[in-house]
């Protein structure tokens, strides 16, 4: 049996080597003269199959490279942006215009930064450790960080820089961010912070950039400003100096950084970025449409819808500026009445004060702290808009149409005289077209709730001094600039009264107070934002001001750029807060 099987097995085997012989016959000796042989139409035939049988190949494979595999950013590409204004110190501790800022942010780097969407992240920083009284912060710094020119940055960089900040004779704008703190040097990697009081919003502090303390110490306080590293600075940031042109005035006209290629995390990936300076948005405007610049920013509304959707992507950002009316019933009795703050907050229609004031466009709000402060999910819920409500609360606090001029007034009696008042206020504001433009819709829609309304619009230096800082002002139209972690401290607290604190609304609340003081020592951010949700929601009964909107900040960035992405930012310069992952080329990597 066994036999049989092996014999057969044999003869299998021989049929197949004679098929097999006369198959490679075929295809080395034969397949040559198949065009002789086959027809017009076979040969025809043959190609299609041929090809089609190539390209279903070729396919296949594709598809399982593309399964296998995905894209990741890869270094290349380049990309050139405008901005209003040209830098002058590119120095983190004298930064004041945007575009020092946007320059310093590029190539300089803090113990810690914030993402795109607020939260924070470390970038010096390896980690940190917060005490339990909420007064002592010690970082740890990454390992082996470099500076541009090579050297390693220590702990030592760290404490030098804060220390000159602190000094008044360097003149740093940041010196009172930095009052009360003391910083020491535990070793090359640990820095220790030291406050007198706990101070929760202290941790935006530590973003502060960092300068190299083996350039800058030579350096006496008289030459600070204008010493050549303010302008060929060297830091530790995702990009470094390579190349600038000025005009024939001595005016930037464009500076040019190259990707720090070791840099000490992820990226970057762009060869070089390079910011034009311009003196208008029109220039900007003219500038991109010539291909001049990719991207820039801020943009008005009216413009970024008249953008080719196709070659631009317009972010918007939205900002931690609050507008709002603030009331002084101190020089405007009538404002004391209750019923009447809140006529006025039905008269306001603000969701056409964000879209027809706003120049980069507006959100909105029903808070006087910004959108991210209150607890995840909680909203304030305003005073909503309706004029004929407004008219109604005003009849009902005492005061008539009687002459039929459309403006409420009342007669006042005091010893020496009987007087008919119109229900009338000033309106303070600064003189930017946005603040104007508000200040026009507001006189608009109060007036038709039968309160007239005469705007005095100011410079900013003359609002500040004669405005603002003496209280002087009946209604005053303006915005509060808070940070990533709000404090409203200095703006809604009783000891904030008088100058130089900003409660300029002379808001009194023990509750309100207590509130504002444990959000600030707290280092907890759910018993923060609770706090902050609480105090705004006194805040919202008492009525102190009306709040109108918060800005937005639009930027227009080319279609191809990847890895740009962010909602939030706190000062224009915060849109390159992840600059180091921004792309336009990738390669595929398999899984």
């Amino acid at each position: 049996m066994i036999s049989m099987i092996r014999g057969r097995a044999r003869d299998m085997l021989t049929v197949f080597m004679r098929l097999n012989r006369r198959w490679r016959m075929l295809t080395v000796r034969k397949l040559l003269y198949l065009p002789r042989i086959l027809t017009g139409r076979e040969k025809r035939l043959f190609v299609f199959l041929a090809l089609t049988g190539l390209l279903s190949g070729i396919a296949v494979l594709g598809r399982a490279y593309a399964a296998l595999t995905r894209p990741v950013p890869q270094v290349g590409g380049a990309y050139t942006e405008g901005i209003m204004g040209s830098p002058q110190t590119i120095n983190p501790i004298y930064a004041v215009t945007d575009a020092d800022r946007d320059l310093a942010r590029l190539m300089f780097s803090g113990l810690f930064t914030y993402n795109g969407s607020g939260a924070l992240q470390p970038d010096l920083a390896e980690r940190y450790e917060i005490s339990k009284d909420g007064k002592t912060y010690t970082v740890v710094l990454r390992e082996g960080t470099i500076w541009h020119d090579g050297e390693l940055l220590t702990t030592d960089d760290v404490v030098f820089t804060i220390k000159r900040i602190q000094n008044a004779q360097y003149k740093s704008p940041l010196r009172l961010n930095w009052q009360g703190v003391d910083t020491e040097k535990v070793d090359a990697r640990t820095v220790r912070f030291t406050l007198r009081t706990a101070y929760a919003p202290f941790v935006e502090n530590l973003t502060q950039g960092i300068i190299p303390r083996h350039l800058w110490e030579p350096v006496e306080p008289e030459q600070a400003l204008l010493h050549t590293l303010n302008l060929n600075p060297v830091g530790s940031g995702p990009y470094r100096l390579k190349r600038f042109k000025h005009d024939d005035t001595g005016s930037l006209l464009w500076y040019t950084v190259a990707r720090n290629p070791r840099f000490h995390r992820e990226g970057p990936y762009l060869k070089e970025i390079t910011l034009m300076f311009f003196k208008s948005e029109e220039e900007m405007v003219a500038a991109w449409r010539r291909g001049d610049i990719e991207g820039f920013g801020p943009v008005s509304a009216s413009r970024a819808n008249a953008l080719n959707a196709d070659a631009a992507r317009v972010a918007s950002l939205a900002t931690p500026r609050v507008f709002s009316v603030f009331f002084n019933e101190r020089q405007a009795p009538a404002l004391a009445d209750k019923k009447i703050r809140v006529a006025l907050s039905h008269a306001v229609d603000r969701e056409r004060i964000a879209e027809q004031a706003t120049t980069g466009g507006g959100i909105a709000i029903t808070s006087l702290l910004p959108l991210h402060s209150a607890p995840a999910g909680e909203t304030t819920t305003g005073v909503p808009y309706d004029p004929a409500r407004a008219r109604e609360l005003i009849a009902a606090a005492g005061w008539k149409d009687t002459d039929g001029d459309g403006i409420f007034d009342k007669t006042v009696k005091d010893k020496k005289k009987t007087e008919t008042v119109s229900l009338e206020f000033r309106l303070s504001t600064g003189d930017s077209p946005e603040l104007a433009r508000a200040a026009s819709l507001l006189q608009e829609m109060f007036a038709a709730a039968g309160v007239r309304i005469i705007i005095d619009a100011l410079p900013f230096p003359n609002l500040e001094s004669r405005v603002i800082r003496p209280r002087n002002f009946q209604m005053l139209l303006f915005g509060q600039v808070y940070g990533y972690e709000p404090d409203p401290f200095a703006f809604w607290h009783s000891s904030q009264i008088k100058d130089p604190g900003l409660n300029i609304a002379f808001f009194a609340s023990k509750r309100a107070d207590r509130l504002l003081e444990d959000a600030r020592r707290s280092t907890d951010a759910e018993k923060r934002a609770a706090s902050l949700g609480e105090f705004s929601r006194i805040a919202a009964e008492v009525l102190p001001a009306i709040p109108l909107y918060t800005q937005l900040y639009l930027y227009v960035l080319p279609r191809d750029m990847e890895g740009a992405s962010f909602s939030r930012i706190s000062l224009p310069a915060d849109r390159f807060n992840g600059v180091e992952r921004w792309y336009r080329k990738t390669k595929r990597v398999f899984f």
